[in-house]
């Protein structure tokens, strides 16, 4: 068993988003996604995520889903998606998805 403190792995950039790779195992990969204010972050296949700190928005296709604190979502497409931070604030994500 390894654990880890997450909080401790987060880290912003203003250049752009930053993903940090906090563990990959089994085909399974958790990530924090840290964004800055009006950042935007696009990625492709299906992935969950849960909000640790701020709101956004995750995008896929042509439709669009507000996320705050303690929301959980997922995208169910191998297509496109993304994740905009549409507040003031930071956003803290926790992602998990396949390698």
């Amino acid at each position: 068993m390894e654990t880890l403190n997450a909080i401790s792995k987060v880290r912003f950039s203003s250049a752009r988003p930053q993903r940090v790779q906090l563990q990959k195992l089994a085909g399974v990969i958790c990530d924090l996604i840290c964004m800055e204010p009006s950042q935007e972050l696009s990625m492709a296949g299906r992935c969950a995520y849960y909000v640790i700190a701020g709101q956004g928005v995750i995008k896929t296709g042509k439709l669009s889903q507000e996320l705050s604190l303690g929301s959980f979502a997922t995208t169910d497409t191998e297509g496109h998606h993304s994740l905009v931070n549409t507040s003031e604030q930071r956003l803290i994500c926790l992602a998990i998805s396949n390698a």
